[in-house]
């Protein structure tokens, strides 16, 4: 029970897409939620490419998760960093060594980059999956730029070199972002570097985007190399340097930038618990997202594998209808009614490549081109959190499309070595 008001507490451990989800959907029932990370904001994790590549500010996909539980009356919200617990005495436990005890705990705690085991891609390679890889990269890149206005050679062409590893959706749109700065930017920026940029994708399988149809696979495909993209498929990496990129079997990229936008495993944090994980770190929960032997603890979004459902993708579609889902369930114990499965409804996927460039596969329909980059504006825009963000996003995009310039290119806040 919450000390003073008598009520179950909920704890809920993590501010992303699934964490939220169950506060909000547990605003009329009769518990206290406390809200737990170590972040103060919710980050909108669609459009970190667009940080990292001076299309929007970091401030731009943030909002304080103190204003959204503002307009949750049973819900607060404390910054803290959990690294662990007992199940048994039902409390997690902070880095500072302070127990928060629960009655119910929904671990949302999200998930972190794989690197298949690989030291060098984790020591030289750039991540795409917080807020603050997406600054480093985006401080790296320009930086880059300014080193080759100054260089010449062998060193030059180093600095141009932009490799990303991964087809799905973040290396695609990463990529498509790059390579519109290349058309756009830099020949304004920098003149004498107007032809020397390559931006080379990498990808394991056979096509890109492999969630979507073949058909659609192969628009994005086409789509991206008409802006410049250098797509290599069914290509390995075996290791990343501060030079460059080795792949397997053979070949050797030159390149000071590498991202590596590919794969991911659940956040430690299940490990930490003592929980059951697979092997890419995720728990494994019941059909109805409580864990075996344990219906008080719930796990959602990307750190969740759900018994029966292995294939669902990580995306935060999934993680806000596991936490409707979850906050339903608690309601339902409340009342003294057995909890309901989780189905997973698909209501698409899509992926933005440039200016005017997209695919989409909305509702069955498949969509390519300019309408799909329309849908795909639209769809970011509604799904995140604020007003201001809303304008502010609506604005950048406008001034964007207008202009052709992307106006965020001043190198402030955290840097990376140079290589």
């Amino acid at each position: 029970m919450s000390p003073g008001s008598g009520l179950p507490r909920v704890v809920v451990v993590g501010a992303g897409f699934g964490g939220l989800a169950v506060a909000r959907g547990l605003a009329k029932a009769p518990v206290d939620v406390l809200v737990l990370d170590r972040e103060n904001y919710h980050a909108f994790l669609p459009l970190l490419y667009q940080v990292a590549t001076s299309g929007l500010s970091a401030q731009d996909i943030t909002y304080p998760v103190r204003s959204i539980l503002s307009r949750i009356p049973n819900a607060r919200f404390r910054m803290v960093e959990i690294a662990g617990g007992h199940l048994g005495e039902r409390y997690v436990e902070t880095k500072v060594g302070e127990r928060i005890p629960y009655d119910v705990l929904v671990v949302a705690a999200g998930s972190t980059t794989e690197f298949f085991g690989n030291a060098s891609v984790e020591r030289y390679a750039f991540c795409m999956h917080h807020l603050q890889e997406a600054l480093e990269l985006r401080n790296h890149a320009l930086a880059a730029l300014e080193r080759a206005d100054a260089s010449k050679g062998p060193e030059r062409q180093a600095l141009l070199g932009f490799v990303v590893v991964g087809g799905g959706p973040t290396g695609v749109e990463l990529a498509g972002m790059l390579a519109e700065m290349r058309r756009h930017v830099v020949p304004r920026d920098f003149p004498d570097l107007a032809d020397g940029m390559r931006v080379i994708l990498l990808e394991g399988r056979d096509r890109l985007l492999a969630g979507l149809p073949p058909s659609l696979s192969q628009r994005a495909l086409a789509q991206i190399r008409e802006l410049g993209v250098e797509v290599r498929l069914n290509t390995f990496v075996d290791q990343v340097s501060p030079e460059g990129v080795q792949l397997q079997g053979a070949g050797w990229i030159q390149a000071r930038t590498v991202v590596w936008a590919t794969g991911v495993r659940g956040a430690p944090l299940g490990e930490e618990l003592g929980l059951t994980t697979d092997r890419s770190g995720r728990i494994v929960v019941e059909s109805t997202l409580e864990v075996e032997r344990h219906p008080e603890v719930y796990v959602i979004g990307d750190l969740a594998r759900v018994r029966g459902l292995e294939a669902l993708p990580q995306v935060a579609p999934v993680a806000i209808q596991q936490g409707q889902r979850v906050a339903g369930n608690l309601e339902r114990r409340i009342r003294g009614e057995p909890p309901l499965p989780f189905t997973y409804r698909d209501r698409g996927t899509m992926a933005t490549i440039g200016r005017n460039r997209a695919v989409a596969h909305v509702f069955g329909r498949e969509i390519a081109g300019r309408r799909a980059w329309w849908v795909w504006l639209l769809v970011h825009l509604i799904f995140l959190v604020g007003f201001r963000n809303r304008s502010v996003v609506f604005l950048n995009w406008t001034y964007h499309y207008l202009t052709y310039d992307l106006g965020l290119r001043a190198i402030v806040g955290p840097r990376r070595r140079q290589g």
